[in-house]
């Protein structure tokens, strides 16, 4: 049996052209793969918050005891025990929704996703794959900072291979949005 994680940051939620694509993608590999096991984090939904002082200290306290079945670690515990993980967000800022930030600092934790050693990070959650899908009015030119920013907290957890999958030019003038959204879905269905 898999299990493929879909990290849900479309902060549009069913509008959302992101999670369209995520939802087509999902379908698909689940589709290729009938024993998957889908779980899915709504980060909209959820009441996470950034890390406070007080709660890195709690935290810490946590890790150096190796108590990791506290509820804080949840997230981090659901993220380490995934096979796929499918990364949804819209491109903001050359990069993603902030929803999606605070839940790395609440997943990237030492001792349970990650190793630090001297020479350098060991990642502790050994997916395959990490697929990232993300949709932009414009154009990125270039600038997806936030594929990069996964691609090394890719190698920094050991969340697998990074993929790319993205739709933009979908709010620009002459630019059919629906025929973007087709291609990119008839990509996906072509990956499986």
């Amino acid at each position: 049996m898999k299990k493929l994680l879909f990290i849900d940051a479309c902060v549009r939620g069913e509008k959302s052209r992101t999670k369209e694509l995520c939802d087509t993608y999902i379908h698909c590999y689940a589709a290729a793969n009938p024993d998957t096991v889908v779980d899915r984090v709504p980060l909209t939904d959820l009441d996470i918050k950034p890390l406070s002082h007080e709660r890195i200290l709690e935290r810490n306290g946590y890790v150096t005891a190796g108590d990791f079945s506290q509820p804080m670690f949840d997230l981090a515990n659901q993220l380490k025990s995934a096979d796929v993980i499918v990364i949804g967000t819209p491109y903001y800022d050359l990069s993603f929704a902030s929803v999606l930030k605070v839940y790395i600092e609440n997943v990237v934790v030492a001792d349970l996703t990650f190793l630090a050693t001297d020479t350098g990070f060991e990642g502790l959650c050994n997916s395959e794959k990490m697929v990232y899908i993300t949709t932009a009015g414009g154009s990125m030119e270039g600038q997806n900072f936030g594929y990069d920013y996964f691609c090394g907290m890719s190698g920094m957890l050991g969340l697998g291979e990074p993929q790319l999958i993205k739709a933009e030019m979908l709010d620009v003038f002459g630019y059919d949005a629906d025929a973007i959204m087709k291609e990119t879905k008839e990509q996906i269905a072509a990956m499986f």
